[in-house]
């Protein structure tokens, strides 16, 4: 069980760094989307004026139905969502992030059940993808216990800091959860303009539009499951192994800009260790990850610092 919570701790500090992936989630927030320089279509109800008689001297009185229009919002094609996607720069985005997952403990031939752990973290990141820089603060409880954290992270230059327990540290290849190429490389490759715009390339399995948005569905590639769970766990440990499966991504356009989407997945993590007798224990925790996020303040730069302090 000791292991079991270590594998808890990387799950807090790893879940910081991009922001893929759609769930639900129990709080919207709204956000303005850029105007489309696209004309919309209109349908327009003709004028009429309908004359009353009367039975005095005084002049008919005069019925006047005004004009109404109706505006039908355009839809686009994913070509030009894709066009817009790619004109993004910087971004901020929120996030809701649930995982729960059931915990087994085999010994033997004996399996126990341990019960149930459940995480939850909302996040506020903005990031720029031309200078290459984020800011991402995260708050994340966990079940049962209710114990309340938060944590930052700030790439800047090309390095990795990251605030934990009232302390900043400067990632490097011998750290405890990833060492800082691979949160790098997961930042700018599985932030969620990146990741939207590399599905929204392929033809979706399916598509919808509700109340002028146009919704996308895709399922996500086991390669792509598999880098977002081996980011998520963040162990470089032989004794941890896992498998996921049935990914699915929905992402939400609105004036033919992004304005958030979800992303879900089953995950089973497997983790070898030993009891206080010596004794090889298997912890098996299986469950699914729901995330949903929103897009907001497209374009708008922000300044990123580096930390006064840190220890490397």
């Amino acid at each position: 069980m000791k292991k079991l919570g270590v594998l808890l701790v990387g799950i807090l500090l790893v879940g910081l760094v991009a922001g893929c992936i759609g769930g639900k989630s129990t709080s919207t927030t709204s956000t303005t989307a850029q105007t489309s320089t696209t004309q919309p279509q209109t349908m327009t109800s003709s004028t009429s004026i309908t004359n009353i008689p009367t039975t005095t001297t005084s002049s008919p009185s005069k019925t006047i139905t005004q004009t109404k229009t109706q505006i039908q919002p355009k839809i686009y094609s994913r070509e030009e969502l894709l066009d817009n996607l790619r004109k993004i720069k910087q971004f901020t985005y929120l996030e809701n992030v649930s995982v729960t997952l059931d915990v087994k403990i085999k010994q033997g031939n004996l399996t126990f059940n341990a019960g149930e752990v459940s995480i939850t973290s909302k996040k506020v990141g903005y990031v720029d993808l031309i200078n290459k820089e984020s800011d991402i603060n995260t708050t994340t409880t966990t079940f049962p216990g209710g114990a309340t954290t938060f944590t930052r992270e700030i790439i800047k230059d090309g390095e990795v800091y990251l605030y934990s327990n009232g302390v900043w540290k400067k990632l490097t290849n011998e750290s405890f959860i990833l060492p800082p190429e691979a949160v790098l490389n997961l930042t700018w490759g599985y932030n969620v303009v990146s990741f939207v715009e590399k599905y929204l390339q392929k033809e979706p399995f399916n598509k919808t539009i509700e109340n002028g948005t146009q919704i996308f569905y895709y399922n996500v590639t086991t390669e792509d499951l598999t880098q977002l769970a081996r980011f998520f766990i963040g162990f470089k440990d032989t004794n941890v192994t896992f498998n996921v499966s049935k990914g699915i991504l929905e992402v939400k356009f609105r004036n033919g800009n992004l304005i958030g989407g979800r992303v879900a997945y089953n995950m089973e993590i497997k983790i070898l260790t030993k009891d206080p007798q010596g004794r090889t224990v298997e912890v098996i925790e299986t469950g699914r990850e729901y995330e949903e996020f929103v897009v907001k303040d497209i374009n708008v730069k922000k300044n990123v610092k580096k930390p006064v302090s840190y220890r490397a």
